[in-house]
């Protein structure tokens, strides 16, 4: 029965190995989840921007003015920001060969659980201030750009420190 597990799942769970390969895929899943839900946040607030403060178009102007567009714009643009830094996080190289698996355990944990956490905390604090954004044109589109620019930083380092393990 384990032995059809580790086929289904491609992982060995029920070792160290397994583990720590089990819980960098939770590590990429909570780190996704808040950037989820600063994309959710943040497209609901371009929709009611859009309900609210878009005029429709009429034969003299048909096309919105472009002060009220450029705030959806610069959300858009964050929006893309969002998805290229989710994309990143999930291709990250794994930890999967055993002479590598051998290494991080011996000297490198410590560094793994680091960069792990770093990248969680800065996705949670994304999605935290998600949640306190009120009005498209009042997002922080600096601060969240800074910390999705920390999250780059960060999983490049990672994955240049499990390439030298390797």
């Amino acid at each position: 029965m384990a032995n059809r597990l580790r086929g289904l799942l491609a992982s060995d769970v029920y070792t160290e190995k397994g583990r720590l390969r089990s819980d960098d895929l939770l590590v990429r899943q909570r780190v996704c989840h808040g950037l989820s839900e600063a994309s959710t946040r943040l497209k609901q607030l371009i929709s009611d921007w859009r309900t609210d403060r878009v005029p429709p178009s009429t034969r003299e102007q048909p096309f919105p003015p472009a002060e009220v567009m450029e705030p959806i714009r610069r959300a858009e643009r964050l929006l893309r920001s969002i998805t290229d830094v989710s994309t990143l996080v999930n291709g990250l190289p794994m930890v999967n060969q055993d002479r590598v698996w051998d290494r991080v355990r011996r000297v490198g944990l410590a560094e793994l659980l680091q960069f792990d956490w770093t990248l969680v905390g800065e996705a949670d604090a994304v999605a935290a201030a998600a949640g306190d954004w009120g009005v498209l044109d009042e997002v922080d589109l600096a601060g969240a750009e800074a910390r999705l620019k920390r999250i780059r930083e960060v999983a490049g380092e990672r994955r240049r420190y499990l390439e030298i393990q390797a």
